[in-house]
């Protein structure tokens, strides 16, 4: 029998990061999903403690985004990467319809 052995790291809690974006003309969500897939995901799962990302859609044309950290640390460190502006840059070139970020 298989055995697995989880790490337990004491005084780590997962962090879930929460983006909420809207999208017009609102039957483009799906493309804007893509084109933020395509730009930020290959840069996500290079980060450290990066877990994994959800998309949530609303026929409003709100996205929310959820991305999972290992840690509180680990969002921390990469929220704070040089690379974030060339990337923000980047989706807006992938996709052409309009999107805002909410807060």
């Amino acid at each position: 029998m298989k055995q697995w052995i989880v790490p337990l790291v004491v005084g780590l809690k997962m962090q879930i990061e929460k983006l909420s974006f809207i999208v017009t003309p609102k039957d483009r969500v799906d493309e804007f999903i893509e084109a933020d897939t395509k730009v930020w995901e290959p840069w996500l799962q290079q980060q450290r403690g990066y877990l994994r990302k959800h998309y949530q859609r609303y026929p409003t044309g709100r996205v929310d985004i959820r991305i999972w950290w290992a840690s509180k640390r680990d969002l921390a460190a990469a929220s704070r990467s040089p690379e974030i502006p060339a990337l923000d840059v980047r989706l807006k070139a992938e996709f052409l319809g309009y999107y805002e970020k909410l807060d």
